[in-house]
């Protein structure tokens, strides 16, 4: 079964008001945050969402969280945020120091905050490889002691 709950990502109180009524918050739960949080500046409170997100789940649940980075490709990257900027989209990119942020007071599964090119690398059968080159995107799970 899937559920799916429509709320502004800028409001955590309301997604886990909406979630409380499908998940139970007192089992372990993967909050999933997939190329979300480089669209929410850090003034606009990126790590206040998570920290309120993650507060609210049992021990044992887990963080799943890219986004975006200029480390590996910084001129690419720095051109894609100004058209986005142009549209009236906020998009940031942050380092690998920025995104450990996300991952205050939980342990973080191996290999860590890496390039999503390098987190599990081996191909599942029947898969190709996406080729050489870096990905613009860091990304790590942690865990909730």
């Amino acid at each position: 079964m899937t559920e799916y709950v429509q709320a502004d990502a800028r409001e955590p109180e309301q997604i886990l008001e909406r979630a409380g009524k499908i998940l139970d918050f007192e089992r372990p739960i993967a909050l999933s945050l997939i190329a979300l949080m480089h669209f929410i500046a850090d003034e606009d409170g990126a790590h206040d969402i998570i920290g309120t997100l993650v507060d609210a789940l049992a021990p044992g649940s887990c963080l799943v969280l890219s986004c975006m980075t200029a480390d590996f490709e910084p001129e690419e990257v720095h051109q894609g945020i100004a058209a986005y900027k142009a549209s009236g989209v906020t998009l940031v990119a942050r380092d690998r120091a920025e995104v450990g942020r996300f991952f205050t007071g939980l342990d973080l599964v191996e290999p860590g905050i890496v390039s999503v090119r390098d987190w599990r690398p081996e191909l599942a059968e029947g898969e190709s490889d996406i080729g050489p080159g870096p990905v613009s995107l860091y990304g790590a799970v942690g865990i909730k002691p």
